[in-house]
């Protein structure tokens, strides 16, 4: 468990639900292994440190052994950038459709805009299951 001792961040909408909130494919699979790998971290605006709103607001989407995943996932809090929450004193990747210029640049000055996988369910719908067996492997 959290091997390598490095952070997923994981957003909620346009990666884990896509546009008309379907859940993605392959999400159990993709969910299973980081959640085994890493350490993993809402950073969504669904989540302002408390898991509580995110849970519920999910399991009107998911079945409840995803639930269950999504409960091992660490809240996080930010006021207006995501970039708040993050710890840049670890490795890190953060899937998200989209980011911030203001975030953009937070991530270009600590170094870490590599860090940031945009996800795009619409493009690759079959996109979380290739970072699991590409980007995210160990």
């Amino acid at each position: 468990m959290n091997i390598l001792n490095e952070n997923v961040y994981i957003d909620i909408d346009g990666v884990i639900l896509t546009k008309g909130v379907v859940p993605a494919l392959h999400l159990d699979k993709f969910l299973k292994y980081v959640l085994d790998k890493y350490s993993v971290f809402w950073l969504t605006s669904r989540c302002h440190g408390d898991s509580k709103y995110t849970l519920s607001y999910l399991s009107k989407f998911f079945p409840e052994e995803t639930v269950n995943l999504f409960k091992q996932i660490k809240p996080t809090n930010f006021q207006v950038d995501k970039t708040e929450a993050i710890d840049f004193n670890k490795r890190f990747f953060w899937l998200d459709n989209e980011i911030f210029e203001s975030e953009k640049t937070t991530l270009i000055k600590n170094g870490k805009y590599d860090s940031w996988i945009e996800v795009d369910l619409i493009k690759d719908p079959n996109q979380l299951l290739h970072l699991i067996r590409n980007r995210l492997n160990l």
